[in-house]
């Protein structure tokens, strides 16, 4: 009897091939080992089927003699996975996407307010699309999709943070879907709320078409592109003091972190190993890293701070940030030192931490200071005035040792730790920044004298 062999309990695909090495099936789950456990049952020292699955499979379990998988990230990248990999080697127990009857897509009607609907059959739009007449039109189209509840989760989340519908009126009735649930959690530190600004209807024929526009944006993969545009929106709001718009766009923002997890698992439509190997590696890193460190989630935002200054001078401070263990460039920031004169890096971190925690940003999953105890007493302080909770500690660079507040012993992690290398990369690219800055102003200096 075939047994599968250990395989991890984490997101990720698994093919199935036959006793001469021909590909069967490919799957995705969000629980590898549970899945593939669930295809196997003992009966009649044979392989079969668990009960309520169609004949074919139970034939294509039959035939199982090996298995395969690869790690990702999280739900989705497996989906964009599962999805490639099924275009490119049409496994013969897997839809036949030239039959695509089971696939999704995502379509945008050609209304005066339109809709996002899914439908079934592809040749039901391109029929659409030659009929002008249609009584909803499609003007555009994304798919197909292989997983229905992760592409409606995905669009029922889209639409919290760009809301398309309206309390009364035509645009109502153009549409059948109610307003989005917006109290997802009473925690604003919680990965799953929203804002408090994320709660009004569209009443305005233009902002609705500019929240569709956006969202077929993100169902194009250009979520960096209109990231950007909101930002330099919000920045603009913030300076005309309209404070509430830059609050809904700030939670756009926020919100869109939640759903804009990576997908980028295939390149030239062949699997990128290289990336994979870094997702694996990243999320090793995290999970040693609230371990070591008895954080009560893994550390999925990072923040680093530097101070860079020769003698005192023109001195200033950086703000590097890793998402998922990723470098997130959109989210770094600098200062100039103000209030601190001479050399005292203490006070000088001291002061970028004041004014980062009065900043309206993301929090941290956890604050990572470069220096030593002194460093970290000054940053330490600083977050206590606030009544913020945050977890701080330092890596001073001599012995790469890290230090927790009021603790004295600190802790020396080995040498190839994923952890400690994840926090060094962080740590370095913070003072690259720093660097760079203060560089940047010297130059500036130097021309203008």
């Amino acid at each position: 009897m075939f047994k599968p062999p250990k395989i991890p309990t984490k997101p990720g695909i698994y093919k199935f091939f036959d006793n001469q090495g021909r590909l069967l099936y490919i799957g995705k789950a969000k629980n590898l080992k549970h899945r593939v456990k669930s295809y196997f049952t003992k009966s009649n020292a044979r392989r079969s089927f668990s009960e309520g699955v169609s004949p074919v499979k139970i034939q294509m379990v039959q035939q199982i003699n090996k298995v395969e998988y690869i790690l990702v990230g999280n739900e989705n990248e497996a989906m964009i996975l599962e999805r490639n990999l099924i275009k490119k080697y049409q496994p013969p127990f897997n839809v036949d996407l030239k039959d695509d009857k089971s696939w999704l897509y995502a379509v945008i009607t050609n209304e005066e307010y339109p809709k996002i609907i899914l439908i079934r059959y592809k040749k039901q739009i391109l029929n659409n699309k030659k009929n002008s007449n249609s009584k909803n039109q499609f003007s555009n189209y994304f798919g197909p999709y292989t997983s229905a509840t992760a592409i409606r989760e995905t669009l029922k989340m889209l639409k919290k943070i760009f809301p398309y519908y309206a309390p009364d009126g035509p645009a109502r009735r153009s549409f059948s879907g109610g307003g989005p649930m917006i109290d997802l959690s009473k925690n604003h530190r919680s990965h799953l709320h929203l804002g408090r600004y994320l709660n009004k209807p569209v009443t305005d024929k233009k902002e609705w078409k500019k929240n569709i526009k956006l969202i077929k944006k993100f169902l194009n993969g250009k979520i960096e592109d209109f990231k950007i545009v909101l930002e330099n929106k919000m920045k603009a709001a913030a300076k005309k003091k309209n404070f509430e718009q830059a609050g809904l766009i700030r939670d756009q923002l926020r919100a869109l972190a939640i759903i804009g997890q990576k997908q980028q698992v295939l390149k030239n439509n062949e699997i990128d190993e290289n990336y994979l190997i870094k997702i694996r590696k990243n999320f090793q890193a995290l999970e040693q890293l609230k371990k070591i460190l008895k954080l009560k989630q893994s550390p999925l935002r990072i923040e680093a701070y530097d101070i860079s200054n020769i003698g005192g001078q023109m001195a200033v401070g950086s703000l590097v940030v890793l998402t998922d263990g990723e470098i997130d460039t959109s989210q770094y920031r600098h200062f100039k030192i103000k209030t601190v004169k001479g050399a005292n890096d203490p006070a000088m971190m001291a002061e970028v931490i004041k004014r980062r925690l009065k900043n309206d940003w993301p929090l941290p999953d956890l604050m990572l200071i470069d220096g030593g105890p002194t460093q970290l007493n000054a940053a330490s302080a600083e977050l206590k005035k606030t009544g913020l909770k945050l977890p701080i500690v330092s890596l001073a660079k001599k012995q790469e040792e890290i230090y927790l507040p009021n603790e004295s012993i600190p802790i020396k992690l080995p040498k190839f730790s994923p952890a400690l290398q994840l926090l060094q990369r962080i740590r370095d690219e913070a003072h690259r920044f720093a660097i760079n800055y203060y560089r940047k102003l010297h130059t500036k200096k130097l021309l203008t004298n």
